[in-house]
This record gives C-alpha cells, structure tokens and sequence, in this order.
C-alpha cells in the first residue's frame, strides 16, 4: 500500500495486486487513519483488470453489482519509501509511506481471486504437512529510453551485450545503487546485481524469505525497480521477449521446503540416492505432472510464448541437476551443506506475477507430495513439450481440475476471462499483419510499459 504520511508516521495508501500481472493499484491515505480503520474498501472489480487497466465483462462481478471487498494491511510489511521523490519530511512535512495488502470481503472471508491469498491458501496446505516454505526470486528486467514524440520506437538504453560486465555496471552504477539502497530500505535482502544476456537487460536476485514473504518481496521488487529507474529518467519494462533476436526475461522461482521448525531442509536426506528426499522427488514430480497448466499461470501475456523454446529458456517438462536446459533446475546439497538443496523453477516469464508463480508451484507440487507420483528420470523428456501458444496453455489449464481445484475455481475462471478477452481477444486478435516485426511492435504498445 502506498500513501503518505503526516508527522512522523508515514501515511501509506493502499498496494493491490491483481490476479494476472501483479502490478499494485493503491490510493493515498492519512497513515494513522488508515490503520486505526483497519483498512480501506475498494471494487472487487480492481482485483481483474489488465495491465493496460482493461476491464474484463466477468460474469459473477457484473451479477453482483461490482461489489467492495476491503484491503486489510500487513503492518509487518510497512516501510517509508526513500525513494520517493517526496522525501521523508521534517517539522511536520509529508513523507511516504508503504504497506501490503490482502483483500477480504466484509465478512471476513478472504477474496478467492486475490492473487495474494491464492498464495497464502497453499502456504497453508504445506504447513498441514508440517512444512515451511523458503523461497527467492531472480527476476530479470530491461532499460529504456522513453521515445521522443516525433519517434514511434523505444531504444535500448544499451545496446552492448555483455553479461557480469564490470565496465557497464560501472556506467550504470548510480542507477544500479539506488536500486540496491531502495530494496534494502524496504526490508528486501538483495544478493546481487548484474548485467544479463540481452540488450539493456539487467538482474537483481534476492535473497530467500519464509512463507509469503517471498512472494511480497517479489511484487515489491518489480514497482521498486521502476520507480527508481523513473526518477533515473529511464524505463524498465518486465516484457518477456520486447525485440527479436534478444534473450528473453524470465522470473525464476528458487524454492525449498523445510521442517515447520525450519531446522531441517526437507528436500535433502543423507540416506537417499543423490541425497534427494523422497519429498524431493515427489514434488518434482507433481511440478513435472502440471507443467503445462503451470505454464499459462506463469506465462501471462501472448507474448511470453516467444520466450519458451530457445535457448537457455524452457522446452519440455523435465528436470536435471545443475542443468540451464532443463525447466526444474535442482541444486543438491551436502552432508556440510544440508540447506542447500533446493530446486528453480525456470519456467515464469518476467511479467508473471510473483503470487501466482509461488501459488502454481506450490499447488503442482503439494499433488505430487500427497497423491506419491514417481519422478521421471533425469532428462527425460516424456513428459512433452511446453505449450507454445497461449491458447495451448489455456486449454491446459482448464483441463486440469486438480490445479484448479487447488488454485480456486473462481480465480482460475477470472484469469481465463481476462487471457481470453484481452490478451487474447484484443492484443493478438487485433494484430495489424501478420507481418511478425508489426506483430511484435503491435506487442511492444500493449505491454511494454504496462509491465
């Protein structure tokens, strides 16, 4: 939530993530008020819009007259933005403040299509099986220069290809800093930054957090990273593949699963082949098993199909050890590194929302868990190919009921909608040529600032 405040306290408004892109919507509040009311209503309606801010006809809104649902604040999650261009004030001048939020109708019970408590909802189902989750992103992003009016195209702000350079993390360093101090000032734990593979693309991982803090860290993470580049004079964009012949942006989910306690990594056992658990392999399996539902959750907009199938990027449903080529990237641990076994899903795309990344993982994983399923071998590739539309995603997802089950039907069919009537029936269907340079400057308008 953001907002400002009066005095000392921040004011913070209100954050709201929505079930596709997970960009915030927020409104601006007097903090003390804010909190002392215990939150603020807003239309249900918010929680189903495009990137573009598209609203989607969704049946059961309409037939209940656009409904409020209230966003109820994390008070854990509260920070001041220093990187605001309203700095925080003294003697009394307005700063601002920043606080996430859950939505829940006005009985108390939590908004179904909330993308936030989609995730929460599966924290949950693991802590019955006495389970923690401790998870990260590494989430790759591109740097722009905003077009003049009499020049229709973005540029790259840099066109040199050259990962882990020194040279450009030099140039870019008061950029890259400020990002840095922004996200520590917000409580995110930052690992690294660097350059990446493609033009103008860059990195920021993270370091891992329990239960839904992962997640947050990677919603606040993306608006972060913009707003600061914002006061740089720049544009980022989470765009999965903006140019042709460029690497794609992806967001990897880095995830293990540890005893409630949080002492024992439950991924790992001594006594097991490769020291990979049977809760290990049984949730591989279930990963493997809904690949391709979890691939229209996490792949959200046409245009991260162009990213699936090349290089370095996803292909088929399949897992290896320490493997770029593989969807499951699994890292082993040791007998004096225990904790180290975890496994990255590579499959989200850049503009995937953090929420729902963790919410598929954890809903494809938790049915491999409790219904035993048997890990393929290493490198197989039984389990097909990805999909490579959005319409093959789909038609996916809606085949399968035990994800949807898991996820909520009502999420699952307010995410449907919005892919079919937007990004579906607007953004492709409305596609000039079939030329595919105009296809994809037809994708650049839709979505490059809007991610």
């Amino acid at each position: 939530m953001r907002g400002a405040p009066s005095g000392p306290v921040g004011v913070p408004g209100s954050e709201r993530h929505r079930p596709t892109q997970g960009d915030p919507r927020r409104d601006v509040s007097q903090c003390r008020r804010f909190f002392k009311s215990g939150g603020r209503d807003c239309c249900s309606a918010v929680l189903s819009l495009a990137c573009t801010s598209f609203a989607p006809e969704v049946q059961w809104i309409v037939d209940n007259g656009f409904p409020d649902c209230s966003m109820l604040p994390d008070p854990d999650s509260f920070h001041l933005v220093s990187w605001s261009r309203c700095p925080p004030g003294q003697d009394g001048a307005a700063s601002i403040g920043q606080v996430i939020c859950s939505s829940a109708w006005h009985d108390g019970t939590p908004v179904q299509f909330d993308s936030r408590n989609a995730a929460k909802r599966q924290i949950e189902r693991l802590a019955g099986h006495g389970l923690a989750l401790y998870s990260a992103v590494e989430l790759e992003w591109r740097l722009f220069i905003k077009p003049k009016e009499d020049v229709a195209e973005y540029t790259w702000h840099e066109s040199r290809v050259d990962p882990y350079c020194s040279i450009l993390a030099h140039k870019y360093e008061p950029l890259l800093l400020d990002i840095h101090q922004a996200l520590q000032s917000a409580g995110l734990r930052v690992e690294a930054l660097h350059t990446e593979f493609g033009c103008g693309q860059m990195e920021v991982t993270m370091a891992p957090k329990w239960g839904i803090c992962g997640p947050d860290e990677g919603f606040l993470y993306r608006d972060i990273v913009r707003q600061v580049a914002q006061n740089h004079g720049y544009i980022v964009s989470f765009m999965a593949v903006p140019c042709s012949g460029e690497a794609g942006s992806g967001l990897h989910f880095n995830h293990s699963l540890w005893s409630a306690d949080r002492r024992a990594n439950a991924f790992f056992d001594a006594a097991q082949e490769r020291k990979m658990s049977a809760v290990m392999r049984h949730w591989l399996a279930g990963l493997i098993h809904h690949s391709a539902a979890i691939a229209a959750l996490t792949s959200p907009t046409v245009n991260c199909y162009r990213r699936l199938h090349l290089p370095f990027t996803p292909d088929f449903a399949d897992w290896a050890v320490q493997s770029r080529n593989a969807t499951f990237r699994v890292k082993l641990g040791s007998d004096a590194n225990p904790g180290g076994s975890y496994i990255e899903n590579r499959m989200p795309s850049s503009a995937a929302n953090a929420y729902i990344v963790t919410a598929a993982t954890l809903a494809a994983g938790l049915d491999g868990l409790e219904r035993q399923l048997t890990l393929p071998p290493e490198g197989s590739r039984d389990a097909g190919r990805l999909p490579s539309s959005m319409e093959e995603a789909l038609a996916a997802l809606e085949a399968d009921t035990v994800m949807q089950q898991a996820l909520g039907p009502q999420l699952i069919e307010f995410y449907v909608t919005l892919k079919r009537q937007f990004d579906l029936g607007l953004v492709q269907a409305s596609m000039p040529t079939s030329d595919d340079a105009k296809k994809l400057a037809w994708e650049r308008a839709q979505y490059l600032e809007n991610l």
